[in-house]
Parts: C-alpha cells; structure tokens; sequence
C-alpha cells in the first residue's frame, strides 16, 4: 500500500507540469467569447479552462491566467484569461494589432474599428487594444454581455 502511493506521488510530481491540450472546440469556445457573439460568464469559462487546462498559470489584474500557446483566428495566442467575480475573458497574441484584425475578418467577417491610436472596437463589442509586451503585442477582450457594454 505505502508502495502503491509512494509510486503515486511520483507519478504526480512527474507529470504535474505537463501542459494540456487544448479540445478540438477550443478556438471556437474561446474564439466566439472573444469577439463577444455570446454572453460571456467568468464561471463558466473559468470552469471550462480548468477542466482543459488545469490550475490556472498565475492570478492578476482581476483574472486567472492561463498558458495556452494555442491558434485562435489562424493567430498564435500565448494566454487566456478570464475574470475573477467579473464577467471578462481575453487572450493574448504574438501576431501585431494589424495581423490580428485582418486574421480575425479572414475567419469571422467581424471588422474592427479603430477608437484611439492603439484600440480597436468589434460591431460585436469586442476589444481589442495594443498591449506592450515584446512577445505578445495584442490583447483581446470581451466583458460581459454584448447587450449591455457601451464604450
């Protein structure tokens, strides 16, 4: 029995840290919640990142963080974020504002409109603003409902 556990326990210290794969649904879950074509509920998306990430990578600024480096419109995301007793989700991207938004149209027809030098506003009022970070430049955001956020 101490064996059995013992072994356990190393198992468990062994592969802890390996990163999970995201489900073949992932970009169009976290993809249609970024562009805000639905409510967005933190339990529900802290929930779902979770169950297909396990615990999240870090906790700032409101949010659980989550390290995905997962594809989410034909761009390459490095973080998932989501609200903590607040209805948001984000991601992060490597590609540029530019790319970005023109990857988001080639997928979703959804256009950006630029509000401000460095802030992009959805139809679907989803957000997307340039993030000062060297190897993710771009954020992306949704918060709550679409019905009820005015910028």
């Amino acid at each position: 029995m101490i064996s059995a556990m013992s072994n356990l326990i190393w198992l468990s210290l062994l592969f802890g840290g390996l990163a999970f794969a995201a489900p073949s649904h992932f970009s169009t879950v976290i993809g249609s919640a970024l562009v805000c074509n639905d409510q967005v509920n933190a339990d529900y998306f802290n929930g779902y990142m979770k169950r297909f990430f396990g615990a999240p990578a870090f906790m700032t600024g409101g949010a659980n963080w989550w390290k995905v480096n997962e594809s989410l419109f034909n761009s390459s995301s490095e973080y998932v974020f989501v609200g903590v007793d607040q209805d948001f989700i984000g991601a992060t991207f490597k590609d540029n504002p530019d790319k970005l938004i023109a990857n988001v149209k080639g997928v979703t027809g959804i256009e950006y409109k630029q509000m401000g030098a460095e802030r992009w506003i959805a139809p679907t009022y989803g957000v997307l603003i340039k993030y000062y970070d060297k190897k993710t430049p771009s954020k992306m955001f949704c918060i709550g409902s679409p019905s009820n956020i005015r910028y």
